[in-house]
C-alpha cells in the first residue's frame, strides 16, 4: 500500500480520488490547496502526489517549487503528477518546468490515471531499491574507512561531506622516531565514487609508515597504486607532510592542494604551492624536485584544508580562499576557537546557496 497526497480545491474532486485511490489501495491525504499541500508533504511523507494547478492561496506550480526546493536532499524522488484543467500548451509545460513529472488533463479517465499511477510507483520502487543499495554499500565505504592505526596526536580535524561519504581523507601516524606524517588528499569529485578510493590509500600509508619507509617511497607507492588500480579520471590532490618536532622541521609535498597555512603568534605563513600534479595521473613522479622544507617552532599551528572550503563560492562567484580563509584560521589559532567556527564564516560567504564539495579542515600543532 502507498500513500497519495491529493491537493485540489475542489471538494468533489478530492471525494472522487479519494475512492478511486482507496479502491486500487492506497492510503489517501488531503489538502485543500497548495498550502496545505506542501504541509502535508513535509508531516507525512507521501508516496507520490496529485497537484491541481488553479488553487487559492497558492497555486500548484509554486507549492511544486517549493515542495522540490525543500526535498533536494532527499534519498528517493517522489513523483508530482498534475491533475489539470488548463489546456493551453505553455501552462502544460509549466507543469514539468516547476518540478512536476507528469499531468493529464481534467476530465481524465480512470484507466490511464490508473496506468500512469502504476508506472510511477513501479519507477519508485526502483529508485527505493537503488537507495537502499548505496546506503549498504555506504555502510560498506564508512566501515573500511575507520582504521585503528590512525594516530590524531596534536591534531584536531573535521570532515564534513556533501553525501553520507566523503571523498576526503585524512591519515595520520608516527614513526618509530616520533616524525608525524599527516597526509590530507581530496580525490576527484565527491560521494560514494570518490569515498570508494580512500581505503586503498589508508592501507599503503599506515603500512608503510609503521615500517619505516621514507616520504618519498610512500608517495610513489600510493601514485602507482591509484595509476594502475583505478580508472583514469580518478586522481588525488594531495598534501603530504612529516613534521619533525625535535628537529624543527616540517617536510611538505603538495601534489595539487591550495596552500597550507602556518600560524605563529596570531601571524600566518603560506607553505608551498603545488609543485607536483595531483597522485595517479601520471606513473612517475619527480618527488624530490618537489619536496620543501619549512622550519617550525613549539606552539605553531598548521592548517590544511581540501578544495571544499577554499572554493566555497559567494553569489558574486569570488572564492573564499585568499584572504578570508587566512584571516578565518589565524582566528581559530589565536582564539582557540572550535574548526567548526569555519562553517559558519563558509554559510555566510555562500549565502543562499547549498555546500557543494566535501570539507575537510586539518590543524596540527608543534
Amino acid at each position: 500500500m502507498r500513500t497519495i497526497l491529493v491537493v485540489d480545491d475542489d471538494p468533489l474532486a478530492r471525494l472522487h480520488l479519494e475512492r478511486f485511490l482507496k479502491r486500487e489501495g492506497h492510503a489517501v491525504l488531503m489538502a485543500c490547496n497548495g498550502q496545505e499541500g506542501v504541509e502535508k508533504f513535509h508531516s507525512h511523507a507521501p508516496d507520490l502526489v496529485l497537484m491541481d494547478v488553479m488553487m487559492p492561496q497558492m497555486n500548484g506550480y509554486e507549492a511544486t517549487r517549493r515542495l522540490r526546493a525543500e526535498s533536494a536532499d532527499a534519498d528517493v524522488h517522489v513523483p508530482v503528477i498534475f491533475l489539470t484543467g488548463v489546456e493551453d500548451q505553455e501552462s502544460l509545460a509549466e507543469c514539468l518546468r516547476c518540478g512536476g513529472d507528469d499531468f493529464l488533463s481534467k476530465p481524465f479517465n480512470h484507466v490511464i490515471l490508473q496506468a500512469r499511477l502504476n508506472a510511477w510507483l513501479r519507477r519508485l520502487e526502483l529508485a527505493e531499491k537503488v537507495a537502499l543499495d548505496r546506503e549498504a554499500v555506504e555502510n560498506v565505504i564508512v566501515k573500511l574507512r575507520k582504521d585503528d592505526r590512525f594516530d590524531p596526536f596534536m591534531m584536531r580535524y573535521i570532515m564534513t561531506p556533501v553525501e553520507k561519504t566523503t571523498g576526503d581523507l585524512v591519515l595520520s601516524a608516527r614513526d618509530e622516531s616520533g616524525i608525524q606524517y599527516v597526509l590530507l588528499g581530496d580525490f576527484t569529485g565527491h560521494g560514494l565514487v570518490a569515498a570508494v578510493c580512500g581505503p586503498l590509500v589508508s592501507d599503503i600509508f599506515h603500512g608503510m609508515v609503521l615500517n619505516g619507509f621514507a616520504p618519498l617511497e610512500i608517495l610513489q607507492q600510493i601514485n602507482k597504486k591509484i595509476h594502475d588500480r583505478l580508472p583514469v579520471d580518478m586522481f588525488m590532490t594531495t598534501c603530504f607532510v612529516a613534521l619533525d618536532r625535535q628537529a624543527g622541521e616540517m617536510t611538505v609535498y603538495n601534489a595539487g592542494m591550495h596552500p597550507l597555512l602556518l600560524c605563529r603568534e596570531g601571524g600566518g605563513w603560506t607553505g608551498p604551492t603545488s609543485r607536483l600534479m595531483p597522485l595517479g595521473i601520471a606513473r612517475e613522479l619527480a618527488l624530490e624536485e618537489a619536496r620543501a622544507v619549512m622550519k617550525v617552532q613549539p606552539g605553531d599551528l598548521i592548517y590544511l584544508y581540501s578544495d571544499g572550503v577554499y572554493e566555497t563560492q559567494s553569489p558574486q562567484g569570488e572564492f573564499f580562499g585568499g584572504e578570508l580563509l587566512d584571516q578565518a584560521l589565524v582566528r581559530i589559532a589565536t582564539t582557540g576557537a572550535p574548526l567548526e567556527s569555519i562553517h559558519r564564516a563558509l554559510e555566510l560567504f555562500r549565502g543562499n546557496d547549498n555546500q557543494r564539495d566535501d570539507i575537510t579542515l586539518i590543524e596540527l600543532k608543534v
